[in-house]
């Protein structure tokens, strides 16, 4: 197994390996259930105790992590490395940002999560381009 990469089977809870196809079903910000569980899963170092059930998620992409995305996108790359690698994703590949209650208030959405950005982004630059987008 090369580093950075997780084994489906082996390393990744069942109920989450279960819940695979429940995931990406549509591209509304709020996560069901299998999404929430993987992505507690998947940013348990990251995110304290932020519990991602029934929260709106801002996805972002791209080289600087300034393309917008959907869970939808999201969930479809996941589903797709996993049918071809047999396992899934090493947590840290992506970077979560929490909002505070008040930021939350704000913009609406409880974090962000991005995506395949080589520039890591702070809650500025993504204040900065969230409120470009409105």
């Amino acid at each position: 197994m090369l580093s950075g990469q997780r084994k489906l089977l082996e390393d990744t809870p069942k109920d989450i390996s279960e819940c695979l196809e429940g995931m990406g079903k549509d591209t509304l910000p709020t996560l069901n259930v299998c999404e929430s569980k993987y992505l507690n899963f998947y940013f348990l170092k990251d995110k304290k105790t932020f519990d991602f059930f029934d929260k709106r998620i801002i996805f972002l992409q791209g080289n600087t992590g300034t393309i917008k995305s959907t869970k939808k996108e999201y969930f479809d790359r996941l589903k797709q490395f996993v049918d071809q690698k047999g396992f899934f994703p090493e947590s840290g590949i992506g970077q979560l940002i929490i909002f505070n209650e008040d930021e939350v208030k704000k913009l609406r959405y409880d974090a962000v999560i991005i995506s395949l950005s080589k520039k890591y982004l702070t809650k500025k630059d993504v204040f900065k381009r969230w409120e470009k987008r409105r």
